[in-house]
């Protein structure tokens, strides 16, 4: 086998430092509590280094700095990074209040560009010599506590290089000078490329090779779209820590994205980057988790966003998805569970519906015409805006129909909702609904009524059905929405465009067997907001009554259907 020419030693380790809780990013503003869920599940990763930003005047940063030490548990090490450093502030005693003895551990910037320094910020203007002697006022500062680390930042540092390399390195060196040891390079406006990158740290890492515990580290912005490769350049040149935020958020184009970055370094590179106990293949099982809750509290999602993206391992070419089925590795890279993804596939061919149904348990000497059915009937509903890659319950739901035997456990018979609201005061939402059950040879035996308050009309209605339906169903009782959306199809049509909405359910408890594992999701489109929420919700509980429930019995023709697990304890 080929080597790859970026192939590092596989002994080689790295520290991680996340800088997502210092990084601003236009129009994000984190909670306490939300810094806090990520720093927790920074530490969990096992990253080296969280760090974060101190500002006196910020009462949210404050308190984050006191509850994150009793959150922290060991893995992680908490990196407080001072932007407008002033050597009197360290003994202030705001700062000392706000880190106690136990942050360890302070980074600071400082600017290596000699053409930024005179005419960058002429506000701030400031001779290079100059710059070079508050760099060492303020490191002699920071030094004063032996026990505390310093993180220096040499800003502009590749800028800086290629115009005076002298004079970038005499910044390394003023730094080395005070015993600091964690020398990080910043590409700070993003726009170096690999090659420049790789060249400047393997002259600095030969610049300091007879320095003992300098660290190299690396700190790349992505105006170019190469933060990524620039990092990866950077390790394979020398450096040694690597600087990044989750998702890659960061200022203008953002940072290195460390959920592309680590599954990189550690199954293609072969890198030891995190502290974790577990085995390299489980190292990253929780990194789109902890994705997925920088998006929530960032409000910036990324769906096709490599290995954790929701659409990073989806498949739709036909031919793709039908190979992947036989060999995964033909179109992915890594196995989506090892940064805990999954594989989707579309459904866009008769082959692929018919894998559907195999996965179901539905079984017909008619497959191939079965198929062509269902795949004629779901490019009518994509006309009309229907979307049912993300909502294989519809999929197969309307398998069912067919294949000849659609089954309504349940029938809505009406629903209103209403709202009413006051001057100043809050609004009362309240859904109605009728519902007939217990379904016998085509006709119900009873029609229930519940009517429900919600915080919107949806929640309401949601509420009120499944408040019939539990009285028919217990099962229901542990049901949980765990999703709602719902999206324009066609915005030139203004307030009269069709509406899409996806709802996605979870069992609290599920049944064992071929249908248990995950979750489950419906689809529906109309004209009327509100009739395409209703109609995807019915779906979504049609189909717990169909698939997932061991209570309720639904028998299929025996020379059609044979539901794996579903009808073999029934019988």
């Amino acid at each position: 086998m080929k080597t790859s020419p970026l192939a590092p030693n596989s002994t080689k380790k790295l520290q991680i430092m996340d800088s997502t809780l210092r990084e601003r990013t236009f129009g994000v503003s984190f909670s306490v509590g939300e810094k806090l869920s990520i720093a927790s599940g920074l530490d969990s990763l096992g990253v080296s280094y969280v760090e974060s930003t101190f500002s006196a005047g910020n009462p949210g940063e404050i308190e984050y700095l006191k509850q994150v030490r009793s959150l922290l548990k060991g893995t992680s090490q908490p990196v407080l990074f001072m932007p407008d450093f002033d050597p009197s502030s360290i003994e202030s005693s705001l700062l000392q209040e706000s880190l106690g003895s136990w942050v360890k551990n302070i980074s600071v910037r400082a600017n290596s560009w000699k053409s930024h320094l005179r005419n960058g910020l002429p506000q701030k203007k400031i001779e290079p010599e100059a710059n070079l002697v508050d760099l060492k006022k303020m490191l002699k500062a920071l030094r004063k506590d032996a026990s505390r680390d310093v993180f220096l930042c040499a800003e502009h540092f590749f800028d800086g290089f290629f115009e005076d390399t002298s004079y970038a390195l005499s910044i390394l060196e003023t730094a080395v000078e005070c015993e600091v040891t964690k020398l990080i390079l910043c590409d700070s406006r993003g726009s170096s490329l690999p090659e420049q990158v790789a060249k400047a740290v393997k002259l600095v890492r030969s610049h300091f090779s007879s320095t003992d515990n300098v660290s190299i580290g690396i700190q790349c912005h992505n105006d170019l779209g190469l933060a990524v490769a620039n990092s990866i350049f950077a390790v394979h040149a020398g450096a040694n820590l690597v600087q990044g935020t989750i998702n890659g958020v960061g200022d203008r184009s953002g940072s290195a994205d460390l959920c592309q970055l680590l599954p990189v370094l550690m199954f293609k590179m072969g890198y030891e980057a995190l502290n974790s106990r577990l085995p390299e293949d489980q190292q990253l099982i929780s990194l789109r988790v902890l994705s997925e809750k920088v998006s929530l509290a960032s409000g910036i999602s990324q769906p096709q966003q490599p290995f954790v993206g929701a659409l990073a391992f989806a498949h739709t070419d036909p031919i793709h998805a039908a190979t992947e089925m036989k060999n995964p590795e033909t179109f992915e890279a890594i196995n989506p569970a090892l940064v805990g993804n999954r594989r989707l596939l579309g459904v866009d061919d008769a082959s692929l519906v018919k894998n559907e149904m195999s996965e179901l348990g539905l079984y017909t000497k008619d497959g191939e015409e079965v198929a062509n059915k269902v795949l004629t009937r779901m490019r009518e509903l994509e006309a009309f805006g229907c979307k049912f890659e993300d909502a294989k319950a519809s999929l197969h739901l309307l398998i069912l129909e067919s294949l000849g035997y659609a089954i309504w456990p349940f029938q809505v018979t009406r629903w209103e909702t209403s709202t009413s609201r006051s001057i100043n005061e809050s609004s009362t939402v309240i859904g109605t609904i009728q519902v007939s059950v217990g379904a016998q040879e085509g006709k119900y035996e009873k029609t229930i009524t519940a009517t429900e308050k919600g915080v919107g009309p949806i929640h309401a209605i949601d509420l009120a059905l499944k408040e019939c339906l539990q009285q028919e169903y217990p099962e229901l009782k542990n049901l949980k929405l765990i999703s709602y959306s719902l999206n324009i199809v066609d915005s030139l049509s203004g307030s009269a465009a069709t509406a899409r909405a996806r709802t996605e359910f979870s069992d609290a408890e599920p049944p064992s067997g071929l249908q248990a594992q995950g979750s489950w999701a419906t689809t529906a489109v109309s004209e009327d907001v509100l009739d395409a929420s209703i109609k995807a919700l019915i779906d979504g509980y049609r189909y717990k009554l169909i698939f997932r429930s061991k209570s309720v019995k639904y028998p299929l023709p025996d020379w059609r259907v044979a539901m794996s697990w579903r009808y073999t304890d029934r019988w």
